[in-house]
């Protein structure tokens, strides 16, 4: 299948499958302006590349993947923009000495999650990382969404125990819900 070559066919396009995209994007990211931009830059994407791209799958699941891949890297760039925040409030209530930095407090989640067991590990990333929901994971990794439920529990409890020496705001904001 090939994009439309013609800004009518492609307004077309567009109109009948912007507002799937931006359901996708704002289940992930439930920002209204950052979705819109980031469904906005999918098309202007296409249609830029319109010439090159061939669909082999159906035009919805190639629009859908470009959202994942999208909201992926949206949330993989604004990651420490997360932690400088969470940093900002902490530099609000606590003396300098008692800080860690943000590189600090970033290596140290990754140290308390390489603890946890690979599946467990994905799943804790697939869900507090990602924003992916238990149904979600359990789908997209062949699942029981109750198992799911149970490692991320046991993930959750395992990383805050890891984490407890931090400011409490920080483990609550990481580790809310």
């Amino acid at each position: 299948m090939a994009i439309p070559d013609s800004r009518r066919q492609f307004n077309l396009l567009f109109e009948e499958h912007w507002e799937m995209l931006y359901k996708a994007a704002y289940s992930r990211i439930p920002d209204q302006v950052v979705v819109e931009d980031l469904v906005q830059e999918i098309f202007i994407d296409i249609w830029h590349r319109r010439n090159e791209i061939h669909i082999k799958s159906t035009l919805k699941a190639y629009l859908l993947t470009a959202v994942k891949y999208r909201v992926f890297k949206y949330l993989d760039q604004n990651k420490k923009m997360f932690f400088e925040d969470v940093y900002e409030m902490e530099l609000e209530g606590h003396r300098e000495g008692a800080l860690f930095s943000l590189e600090e407090l970033y290596d140290q989640l990754e140290v308390a999650l390489e603890k946890l067991p690979e599946k467990s590990r994905l799943i804790f990333k697939l869900n507090k990382l990602e924003g992916y929901s238990t149904s979600e994971i359990a789908d997209k990794l062949d699942l029981a969404p109750q198992t799911v439920q149970n490692q991320l529990s046991k993930s959750l409890k395992l990383v805050r125990g890891e984490l407890s020496h931090l400011a409490p705001v920080v483990v609550f904001i990481l580790f809310q819900g």
